[in-house]
């Protein structure tokens, strides 16, 4: 004859146990959980492609140009996600009920790319500058 696996003293233990298991789980994913977000990825990357092709670069310098904005977008999406604490999903992803970010994203990515043109311009003239020898 086996003896029960839980008897009168060790069932109320074992649920009071799994209680607080359970309990510490949902505290836990309550805390961890984040906002799930939707950014229209398409659409910034097919605005881009638009304005590329109508520019006058090289195709050299086009692709530079794509492989930067390409960059600086995936930095741009994973900043955005770690300063608000939020999962994003790119829009075909979500069927409804995400809060859409994408003017938020497309505003941060504009940003970065006109600090980056504005850094290249700057380190341009300082170059320009000690060949004239201006920094003496």
């Amino acid at each position: 004859m086996s003896t029960p696996l839980f008897t009168h003293t060790t069932l109320p233990l074992t649920l009071f146990a799994l209680m607080i298991g359970i309990n510490a789980a949902f505290t836990v994913q309550r805390l961890l959980d984040k906002e799930i977000v939707e950014f229209d990825m398409n659409h910034t990357i097919t605005t881009f492609e638009q304005d590329i092709a109508k520019s006058h670069l090289s195709d050299a310098k086009r692709e530079v140009e794509i492989q930067r904005f390409t960059r600086t977008l995936d930095n741009v999406v994973k900043q955005y996600a770690l300063d608000n604490k939020v999962t994003i999903l790119v829009s075909p992803a979500i069927v409804s009920g995400a809060r859409d970010v994408t003017a938020n994203i497309q505003h941060a990515l504009l940003d970065a790319l006109h600090a980056q043109n504005e850094a290249k311009q700057t380190s341009q003239i300082t170059d320009i500058d000690s060949i004239d020898g201006s920094d003496e």
